[in-house]
C-alpha cells in the first residue's frame, strides 16, 4: 500500500471540512424555514387554537379519577396533548407581549412590524394588507414586507437563541 503525500492529506481534509460546512448549512436552512413555517401556521391558526385552550381545564386529574384501562390511558394521552395546547396558547400570548415591549423601544417600522402582526393574526377583525397599509398610511407592498418581517421578529421570541441566528446570517 502507498503512503499519501501531506498534500493529498491536506486536499482531502479541505474536501472534507467544506462537505461538513456544507451539511451544517443545509441543516440551518432546513431548521430556519421549519421555525418560520410553523411560526406562521401558529398565527395563521391562532383564533382556533386560543378558543380551543380556553375549554381546556388543565387539571387533567380531573377527568382521570380511575385510570385502569388501556382506553383511560389513551385519554389520559389526549388530554395531555390538550393541556400542552393551553400551555402553548399562554406562552404565545406572553411573547406577543414581550414582541410588544420590545418594537416599543424601537422605531416607526417596529411599530409597524408588531401592528400589522397583531391586525393581521390575533385580532376579532383580521385586517387585508390593504386594510394595514390604509390604517398606517403606507403602501400594500410595505404592509406585505412589515407582515414577513413581523414573522421573523416573532419566531426569534418563540424560539429563542437559535432563531437569533437567522437575524445575524
Amino acid at each position: 500500500m502507498s503512503e499519501l503525500n501531506e498534500q493529498t492529506v491536506k486536499d482531502i481534509a479541505t474536501l472534507v471540512t467544506q462537505l461538513v460546512k456544507e451539511e451544517r448549512h443545509k441543516q440551518f436552512l432546513h431548521e430556519q424555514t421549519w421555525r418560520l413555517k410553523n411560526t406562521r401556521l401558529l398565527l395563521k391558526n391562532y383564533d382556533i387554537l386560543k378558543e380551543h385552550s380556553m375549554e381546556i381545564d388543565t387539571d387533567i386529574d380531573m377527568y382521570l379519577k380511575d385510570v385502569f384501562s388501556q382506553e383511560d390511558l389513551k385519554l389520559r394521552s389526549l388530554t395531555g396533548y390538550k393541556a400542552r395546547t393551553k400551555k402553548m396558547m399562554e406562552y404565545t400570548d406572553m411573547m406577543i407581549g414581550a414582541y410588544k415591549r420590545y418594537t416599543d423601544k424601537r422605531d416607526d417600522a417596529a411599530h409597524r412590524r408588531y401592528f400589522t402582526l397583531v391586525h393581521m393574526f390575533t385580532t376579532e377583525h383580521k385586517c387585508t394588507f390593504m386594510e394595514v397599509a390604509e390604517q398606517l398610511g403606507v403602501t400594500e407592498r410595505t404592509s406585505q414586507r412589515d407582515q414577513k418581517e413581523a414573522i421573523k421578529e416573532f419566531s426569534i421570541f418563540l424560539f429563542g437563541i437559535v432563531s437569533l441566528e437567522e437575524m445575524v446570517s
